[in-house]
């Protein structure tokens, strides 16, 4: 079994005890104490599980701050999950986003996989932004999500994309504190 098979495996294996792990916790305590776990206006916790368990999921893809090198082409980065290699001469996806950071107020996220299955998160400062910007030109994507053409400057930030992350900032955190309220209490009433 080759590297590249192996993380990939890893990751998965990986991703599929954490989702299995976060919807238990969701759903077993109103599925146990039933219409009382709704009236306790217990949903909320399993709201709270959903929000942080999705950010510690997220978060295990992601490099440590200033873990992560770039030799050859190859992205070597250390992760909650173990080590990861994505190869940036031949990718198929690139996405990014802006969240906000203790330290500069705003940090850039760039999550990027190659055709091999390798995927990594990084923290992306500016002066590192032409590293990914060059890939992307010079050897292309499978997919270059809106919000990354922008932040990587591949093309210029139309008004509605300003607007549309802004909104994302406000709702994205959000949602999964309300889609775990409501699963569990939905879980409860049978």
């Amino acid at each position: 079994m080759s590297d590249s098979t192996a993380a990939v495996r890893r990751r998965r294996t990986f991703f599929a005890v954490g989702w299995a792990v976060l919807l238990l916790a969701i759903v077993l305590p109103p599925l146990v104490v039933g219409q009382a776990f709704v009236d306790s206006g217990a949903p909320i916790v399993s709201g709270l599980v959903a929000a942080i368990g999705l950010a510690v999921l997220l978060d295990a893809g992601t490099a440590r701050r200033k873990g992560w090198r770039v030799a050859g082409g190859i992205v070597r980065a250390r992760t909650w999950s173990g080590a990861r290699e994505v190869d940036l001469t031949d990718l198929a996806t690139v996405r990014a986003w802006e969240t906000l950071s203790k330290s500069s107020g705003s940090a850039t996220l760039v999550s990027v996989a190659d055709r091999s299955g390798g995927w990594v998160i990084l923290t992306v400062a500016d002066k590192h932004m032409h590293l990914l910007t060059d890939a992307v030109r010079s050897h292309g994507a499978g997919y270059v999500s809106p919000w990354a053409q922008a932040l990587l400057g591949l093309k210029p930030t139309r008004w509605y994309v300003s607007g549309a992350r802004t909104l994302g900032f406000a709702v994205v955190p959000i949602a999964p504190l309300l889609a775990g309220a409501l699963l569990a209490a939905a879980a409860a009433q049978r």
